[in-house]
């Protein structure tokens, strides 16, 4: 009987313990009830107006399929507000062409693919919201490739996004911590050549994000993740690398369409990334970090650093939160559909 008591014991700490770790409701919420932790989140926020864009984007001008003109009106008759044309080693000006052209619903951004080679093996980087071409080059190693391409996007005013990682295997959470940060990095692309997922002995792009999240933290040295299409094929089976457009994107926190308003988020990190999956809302408050999927059935995961998921939750609809436990260096979510597609919000700070 003594035994049976204890087992039964055992079993009723297990099943709690698998309660806490594991929720399901509409306004599900994690940790302690009353028991606050000694952390806050560094910065507040709370946006559910946001404006979806594309931030690779190639054309004829370089190995895409069609002209800019074209490019541009696909994503202005799908429901994006910007999109950004970074064709190879040259800057495509906005104003090039009528469909460029500003209106308050769309804008284009000026972009660049700075296209480099170090040690064997390619390293991208776009150069967004510069006012000049920078070109590429060969360099001889791939840190010194980067460190070349973020310093001269930022002296172009610019924002610096470090391309497809895996493309390749270029380009490891090493190599991109031994550079001067970037303000964003590619974690999911719709390119099908660029191993987005890594492999059996190799990292995802969010698992390289992850450990320069941990090793540098999110705020300052920081980096943003985005999700792009990588665009190149607009014409079905035409020769040009098969990366077809709408297959992913991000959103950016501005009320305003304009070149300005849209460079300034970039450039404060104010975005969330996704392959597919819609936010409604995102809040963080002073312990508590919440975000509303736009689809029923989907799974929230909060993720801490070096990617360990604190805590997942399964909603109908909704909103998942999730509460400061203590310990935590940074929180940030993925949230999954029941389609596969996903949505990854930035990482957000904490702070004693």
């Amino acid at each position: 009987m003594k035994n049976r008591a204890r087992w039964i014991a055992l079993l009723l700490i297990g099943a709690a313990a698998a309660f806490a770790c594991w929720k399901e409701g509409p306004t599900a919420a994690s940790g302690a009830e009353g028991a606050r932790s000694p952390l806050r989140f560094a910065e507040p926020l709370d946006v559910e107006v946001f404006q979806r864009g594309n931030l690779h984007t190639h054309t004829s001008l370089s190995d895409g399929d069609s002209a800019p003109d074209d490019v541009v009106r696909w994503y202005r008759e799908n429901g994006y507000a910007f999109v950004a044309l970074t064709d190879h080693n040259q800057r495509v000006d906005p104003t090039m062409s009528p469909a460029s052209q500003p209106s308050p619903n769309f804008v284009v951004i000026p972009g660049e693919e700075v296209t480099m080679t170090a040690e064997g093996r390619p390293v991208h980087v776009n150069a967004l919201c510069t006012q000049r071409t920078i070109g590429g080059g060969h360099f001889p190693t791939k840190v010194e490739a980067l460190r070349w391409a973020i310093g001269r996007v930022r002296a172009e005013g610019g924002v610096a996004l470090i391309n497809h990682p895996n493309f390749d295997w270029a380009l490891s959470a090493g190599d991109i911590m031994a550079a001067p940060p970037a303000e964003l990095l590619e974690i999911y692309s719709g390119h099908p050549y660029v191993h987005t997922e890594g492999d059996a002995t190799r990292p995802s792009h969010e698992a390289i994000w992850d450990v320069v999240l941990t090793a540098r933290g999110p705020a300052g040295a920081g980096i943003a993740a985005v999700a792009v299409d990588d665009l190149h094929q607009l014409v079905p089976e035409s020769s040009a690398p098969p990366a077809g457009p709408g297959r992913a994107f991000i959103e950016v926190f501005s009320r305003e369409v304009s070149s300005a308003a849209i460079c300034n988020a970039l450039a404060r990190r104010r975005l969330y990334a996704s392959s597919g999956a819609r936010l409604r809302r995102i809040a963080v408050a002073e312990d508590s970090f919440s975000v509303w999927p736009a689809a029923t059935g989907a799974v929230v995961e909060f993720v801490g650093a070096g990617g360990r998921v604190l805590d997942r939750q399964r909603l109908l609809t909704g909103r998942a939160t999730y509460r400061l436990r203590g310990g935590e260096r940074y929180v940030r979510a993925r949230v999954t559909q029941p389609d596969g597609k996903r949505a990854w919000t930035q990482a957000y700070a904490t702070v004693e």
